[in-house]
């Protein structure tokens, strides 16, 4: 696993600081915080670095499996799903 993996997110994405520090709190009429406010850009920029997170891991995951080579990984070959990927992007 990547060292940059082991670390708080905030200490390597600034993204989520920024959106983070942007965000705005809701409170009750006894002053306790009840619900969170952000712009749609920053909920926007939020979504996507929970996307780029979520790939992180799945890489992270089969790495290993990649570094044994194509056979051990389960790879499929290209001529194999060429038709069926064709057909995928074609829409």
């Amino acid at each position: 696993m990547s060292a940059l993996m082991n670390k708080p997110i905030y200490e390597t994405n600034p993204l989520f600081n920024e959106v983070l520090y942007s965000a705005r709190y809701l409170v009750n009429n006894e002053g306790s915080k009840t619900d969170v406010v952000v712009s749609l850009a920053d909920w926007n920029k939020l979504l996507t670095l929970l996307e780029e997170l979520d790939d992180q891991k799945i890489i992270q995951e089969w790495l290993p499996k990649l570094k044994a080579g194509p056979v051990s990984s389960g790879a499929l070959r290209w001529e194999d799903v060429r038709e069926e990927w064709e057909d995928d992007t074609s829409v």
